[in-house]
């Protein structure tokens, strides 16, 4: 439904409310007799302060005025009325044809001039041409009602747009992310395949880890915790570039970070004091003063292994460091679990040994 469009004092089908403004009331019985048809009340004020008060009465649509009432003032009363009632078209009548004083009441904002005494033809002209221009204006103002509640469609399209695109390109981002992290795994992971895949001990397949973590990290403390039958973990391997790190520190990670490692099921980051405290209690203090990360070496859903890394805490532990060991852990968990079948398929239990130890 389209928006209605602003009221008028008039429209160019209809006749016209005219006023005139001169001191002669003929003037207005003249207006009336040879406007006819075209207008349908013509008022006459013989005054400046009657023409003011007549118009707040009831604005005219045509204003025809004597500018050179009241000692000419019939200028100033054009442009005040044009100013406050700009639907109101304006004629000057002047009784002087020179040229400067023609311009002034142009300049005043009058549409049209009519010079005195009055001819039929040119006020007719000149209703005439009122007409036609009030209709322009009306057929402009419309077109561009049109415009303007279109520019507002377009506008609001632009904007529901700008959002979709916005959407759309941060999805494009992060997919874009996604695949950079899943292409920087893969690398790492074969990077790593290609480091130990010569290795059929777990020794080997250890010591290699620790070189290939330490060209990759640089300066970094690194362990890989192995269990027992009893699942028991005890050190496998260790990078040791931390002098502090003693005995009783490789204890300790045994009995808390790999632990929960062994359960965590994901690689598990311990940033500050506070959050070794609130993981292991008292047996956190051990840990104070580093940074940890661990990750579970898990191989047919068994924590084969675990990785620690740990620094000192001012030089934290960065995310492209956690991919890593997120990358590598379940590989070093299948190659061990390979390891290990081999190693017991070249030293297979002793039956005798076992009959033997029968009652």
């Amino acid at each position: 439904m389209k928006s209605p469009l602003p009221n008028t004092q008039s429209t160019a089908s209809e006749t016209w409310d005219v006023l005139v403004v001169d001191a002669d009331p003929g003037i207005g019985e003249l207006v009336k007799k040879q406007a006819g048809a075209m207008a349908s009340r013509v008022r006459h004020a013989t005054s400046v302060d009657q023409a003011q008060a007549e118009m707040k009465a009831r604005p005219a649509d045509v204003l025809l005025v004597n500018i050179q009432i009241n000692d000419n003032a019939g200028l100033s009363l054009i442009r005040a009325l044009r100013k406050k009632y700009p639907q109101t078209e304006s004629i000057a009548l002047s009784r002087n044809r020179r040229g400067e004083v023609l311009l002034d009441a142009w300049r005043a904002g009058a549409a049209d001039i009519l010079i005195a005494p009055i001819q039929t033809t040119d006020l007719q002209r000149s209703f005439a041409a009122l007409k036609t221009r009030q209709g322009e204006v009306e057929r402009l103002t419309r077109r561009n009602a049109r415009l303007r509640s279109t520019c507002k469609q377009l506008n609001k399209a632009r904007h529901e747009i700008s959002q979709q695109v916005d959407l759309l390109c941060n999805d494009l981002v992060r997919a874009y992310q996604e695949i950079a992290q899943q292409l920087n795994v893969t690398q790492l992971t074969a990077d790593y395949c290609l480091a130990i895949e010569n290795e059929l001990e777990v020794e080997g397949i250890l010591r290699k880890t620790m070189e290939w973590i330490l060209k990759k990290l640089g300066p970094i403390n690194a362990a890989v915790y192995l269990p027992d039958a009893d699942r028991n973990f005890a050190l496998g391997a260790y990078l040791n570039l931390d002098t502090e790190a003693d005995a009783a520190l490789i204890t300790a990670i045994g009995e808390t970070i790999v632990k929960q490692a062994e359960v965590a099921g994901h690689a598990t980051e311990i940033c500050d004091d506070r959050a070794a405290d609130d993981l292991f209690g008292e047996a956190g203090a051990q840990l104070h003063g580093r940074t940890w990360l661990s990750a579970g070496c898990v191989a047919s859903r068994e924590c084969l292994g675990v990785i620690v890394l740990f620094r000192r805490q001012g030089e934290p532990i960065d995310g492209s460091v956690r991919t890593m060991i997120e990358a590598i852990a379940p590989v070093l968990g299948e190659k061990i679990e390979t390891a290990l079948k081999m190693y017991h398929r070249l030293h297979p239990f002793d039956e005798a040994e076992n009959e033997d130890d029968q009652p």
